[in-house]
């Protein structure tokens, strides 16, 4: 998937929530920085047929699986909903849906997630939960915090991210250099480190490093 001078690419990759799960996938997240909305595309397998709860949760630790993601990320401290909500957790995706095979192409057109600034997905992860989400509207006890979506059985942190970008008579070829620098206590990124080489036609390559 292309991206447009200035965009983001974020690549995550899914694997099961326990030892005996199937579930397994990529993802590539890319933001246009024209529009500010930011598409993801990819295919998860291993899944029962239906709809299953798709979400970014606020840590990107999988030390202790997919539990240990946290909550649904949430920095403007709303109430759980559907996409298109005005009220919805930034981390609310909706739902997946996987064919009679278990697996699920997806494609969403987000605004709100965002591959830079304060409010970045960056370091966090994507859950991929058992159930359908009700989408704040179910009426159960856990619908207005987690859609009643059920188990994490499926869960992946951010594997490369790469930042688009063309100067004038310059080709650029990004190099990714992920570097994650974690808070006290393991549980998010704070630090995305981009080292972009330039090569000029004649001119040796020149390095220019971007943190987000």
């Amino acid at each position: 998937m292309a991206g447009k001078p200035g965009s983001l690419k974020g690549v995550a990759l899914i694997s099961g929530g326990g030892a005996d799960s199937a579930v397994a996938g990529a993802l590539h997240f890319v933001q246009d920085p024209s529009s500010g909305y930011t598409e993801v595309r990819g295919r998860v397998s291993g899944l029962a047929p239906g709809l299953h709860g798709f979400h970014i949760h606020a840590f990107g630790d999988t030390t202790n699986g997919c539990n240990s993601t946290g909550p649904h990320f949430n920095p403007h401290n709303k109430s759980h909903g559907a996409p298109v909500d005005d009220e919805r957790h930034v981390g609310d995706l909706g739902n997946i849906q996987a064919n009679k095979d278990g697996v699920a192409e997806i494609f969403i057109k987000d605004l709100q997630i965002s591959l830079r600034g304060p409010h970045s997905i960056l370091g966090r992860a994507v859950v991929v939960h058992a159930d359908s989400d009700d989408l704040g509207k179910g009426g159960h006890e856990l619908s207005k915090s987690t859609g009643n979506a059920g188990a994490r059985i499926g869960c992946g942190k951010w594997q490369t991210l790469y930042l688009f970008s063309t100067l004038s008579k310059c080709t650029h070829k990004v190099s990714l250099e992920f570097s994650r620098l974690f808070n006290k206590k393991n549980t998010r990124a704070v630090g995305v480190h981009v080292g972009i080489a330039a090569r000029r036609q004649g001119n040796s390559d020149i390095v220019e490093d971007h943190t987000f």
